[in-house]
């Protein structure tokens, strides 16, 4: 009797399980005998109700079915879409690459560009809370440059798109971020007395980025740290440069 309830159990054990993987397959089942018309009105059901994981599923069983043709570039540009908005910026991002490199002359290529940029910027949302920390000098600014690298190549390629004005600004910010980053090196290698390597920060500041909201700060990094090597005459040079741009700027000399 013990033996025939062991049985059981274990029959009605695999029975659960199979159970449970019944809509799964069902889902799967149910999306490849969809026709294209179909999956194409799921996909945009999905997208305007924010279910954008459905969304991908379809989408990518559309692109794989139909990888040419209209449907497949409006499909393509769905998916760069959905991905952003789900947070997939890196799959995102490798449509966009593949976009880009299919249709190089597409009418919606400014919007490849735009939203390619965004993702990697998304990416470094956290970039300015950790300007405050003690290792920001060992932080990655490869996302930052490939955004600002995405956003140039819109506003050089296509100046007047509706996209271009929010790219300019979003490419403001990337530079006051990248050369906020340079700045803190900077101050790194003051506080370890390596005043070369302080003023060849700064001055790379001042050059890279003339506009961003660090160049008061490199300046004055560039005059304490000449100052501190013994170069009075280049001290004296950027203190000028400093209180010509920035007249109302308090300078913490050495």
């Amino acid at each position: 009797m013990q033996k025939q309830l062991l049985i059981l159990l274990a029959v009605i054990g695999f029975g659960l399980v199979g159970c449970s993987s019944t809509p799964d397959a069902d889902e799967k089942t149910e999306v490849e005998s969809l026709t294209a018309q179909e999956l194409t009105s799921k996909a945009k059901s999905a997208l305007n109700g924010g279910n954008y994981a459905r969304a991908i599923e379809l989408l990518e069983e559309i692109d794989t079915r139909y990888p040419f043709g209209r449907i497949s570039e409006q499909v393509k540009l769905d998916l760069i879409f959905a991905y952003f908005k789900k947070g997939e910026f890196e799959s995102g991002q490798t449509q966009a690459d593949r976009f880009i490199r299919q249709h190089p002359q597409h009418k919606s290529l400014d919007y490849v560009y735009y939203m390619k940029g965004v993702m990697y910027f998304e990416e470094e949302k956290g970039f300015l809370k950790d300007l405050l920390s003690a290792d920001m000098h060992k932080r990655d600014t490869s996302n930052l440059k490939a955004a600002f690298d995405s956003f140039k190549s819109l506003v050089q390629v296509y100046p007047d798109s509706q996209y271009a004005p929010d790219a300019r600004q979003r490419m403001i910010q990337v530079k006051n971020l990248l050369a906020q980053h340079e700045l803190h090196i900077a101050r790194f290698y003051m506080d370890r007395d390596s005043y070369v390597g302080a003023a060849n920060r700064a001055k790379y500041i001042v050059e890279a980025y003339p506009k961003s909201t660090a160049v008061p700060q490199a300046l004055e990094i560039l005059i304490n740290s000449y100052k501190l090597l013994d170069i009075p005459e280049l001290a004296e040079q950027y203190r000028r440069v400093l209180l010509l741009n920035y007249p109302d700027y308090n300078l913490a000399e050495f």
